[in-house]
């Protein structure tokens, strides 16, 4: 597999709270949240619990889901301390396994970072935003369009860390050519799906990574950006 990455800090914030890991066929952003560079503290927290567990693949999405059970214990511990309360942590975690020739994707989420799949060229949000803004869209009151400038739109309903989880699910098969987007919201608030698409379509990963994240300082950089891109061989 062919993989590229990159992260900013963005032109506003004065440190980076998103977080990222990539292995063979293992990779995971976060997105920090809390006071004082807690969300710093929540996110690292998270892809320090990725890096050392022992994915397998007889049973990869139980593997996936028991990551992120890990994950949150962790922060949810260590959010107890004063300094860290409240602190909390988006997780997007893909685990890629090939069988023979074939290649099969699962995905573990929760919060509003997110994963897509380039197929035949289109592009395809693969996870929902649990976000307040996101459960307006799915029930109809909200826009896409108005979402954009909505001023809760970075108000989430579940994170790591944070009081109790469900982590949404997702398995697909893949084949030759398709591309795995995980990304913060960094990228998404400000850069359209369809100049995503376009990106990705015209350029190898490690390209695509980068320009992602040049065209979301060029629109401002409001928050952090996070950028991982795998395509299958």
């Amino acid at each position: 597999m062919r993989v590229g990455a990159a992260t900013s800090i963005g032109r506003v914030r004065d440190h980076n709270e998103d977080a990222f890991w990539i292995s063979e066929n293992v990779f995971a952003v976060c997105d920090g949240m809390g006071g004082h560079q807690a969300g710093e503290v929540a996110s690292s927290l998270a892809i320090d619990v990725f890096k050392n567990y022992c994915f397998t693949n007889q049973r990869p999405l139980e593997a996936v889901v028991d990551a992120i059970l890990s994950a949150h214990r962790v922060v949810q511990a260590e959010a107890a301390a004063p300094d860290y309360s409240g602190m909390g942590t988006t997780a997007t975690l893909a685990y890629i396994v090939k069988y023979n020739q074939c290649y099969e994707l699962f995905i573990g989420h929760v919060g509003d970072s997110r994963a897509y799949l380039l197929h035949n060229d289109t592009l395809e949000q693969i996870t929902s935003d649990h976000s307040l803004v996101g459960e307006l869209i799915r029930n109809g009151s909200l826009s896409k369009s108005d979402a954009v400038n909505h001023p809760h739109r970075h108000v989430v309903t579940q994170a790591l860390g944070i009081g109790e989880i469900k982590i949404e699910t997702h398995c697909k098969q893949l084949v030759s050519n398709d591309q795995i987007l995980l990304c913060t919201d960094g990228l998404t608030d400000v850069v359209e799906e369809s100049m995503i698409q376009d990106t990705l379509r015209n350029h190898a990963p490690e390209a695509a990574a980068q320009k992602l994240v040049e065209m979301a300082n060029e629109m401002g950089g409001p928050d952090n950006i996070t950028v991982i891109v795998v395509k299958i061989p």
